[in-house]
């Protein structure tokens, strides 16, 4: 099976910086160009393959950005699985603002007060890793989500812990793909975006 992650396109706060969780934000004017533009790229990286499945986070910009980057008619599978992590406290903002309450803070280590540890978005990672286990192997199936949950998600996919999602950085309206061979998944593309074409 192949696995494609596909992270939703620009808002107002993933231009500033700001954490973006249960806040239900639309794509900026760029975010829906981005999108479109993405395009090109799934077609590429399909080639002569259809997508067996769509996933998505119920977040309005995945599934405006799944929308409006996949030419396909399968209607998504909405999942809370997929949602971003809780920032509880910490929603909206920057990681400076953060700090400046918390110094030292880092989500990788410490969560968020009145929100989600990553270990508690793991589990979430975990629950949608064994939903896609009886899916046929010669599929592909993409899953439109969010910075920090799909690099907790490429985290467990590849056997490390939660935390070390942290290795792994994601731009807005990117595409990873791991491919599950005899049951265990390796990274085979990685922050695609339409300008790597």
């Amino acid at each position: 099976m192949r696995l494609l992650l596909f992270r939703h396109a620009e808002t107002a706060w993933t231009v500033t910086g700001q954490h973006t969780g249960r806040t239900d934000l639309e794509l900026t004017p760029e975010g829906e160009a981005q999108a479109r533009a993405t395009a090109t790229l799934f077609d590429r990286v399909l080639g002569d393959a259809r997508l067996a499945e769509l996933y998505s986070s119920p977040r309005k910009r995945a599934l405006r950005t799944a929308a409006l980057a996949l030419s396909t008619s399968l209607t998504p599978v909405v999942t809370p699985l997929l949602a971003e992590v809780d920032y509880g406290e910490y929603e909206g903002l920057t990681p400076a603002q953060i700090r400046s309450r918390s110094p030292g803070w880092n989500l990788w280590e410490n969560g968020c007060p009145g929100g989600e540890t990553v270990e508690r978005a793991a589990e979430r990672a975990d629950e949608f890793i064994r939903l896609l286990a009886s899916r046929p192997d010669g599929e592909v199936v993409c899953a439109v989500s969010h910075g920090h949950l799909i690099r907790v998600l490429a985290a467990r996919l590849l056997g490390l812990p939660a935390r070390e999602g942290r290795l792994f950085t994601i731009k807005t309206a990117s595409l990873a793909e791991l491919v599950r061979v005899e049951g265990r998944y390796a990274l085979s593309r990685w922050n695609l975006t339409h300008s790597t074409q």
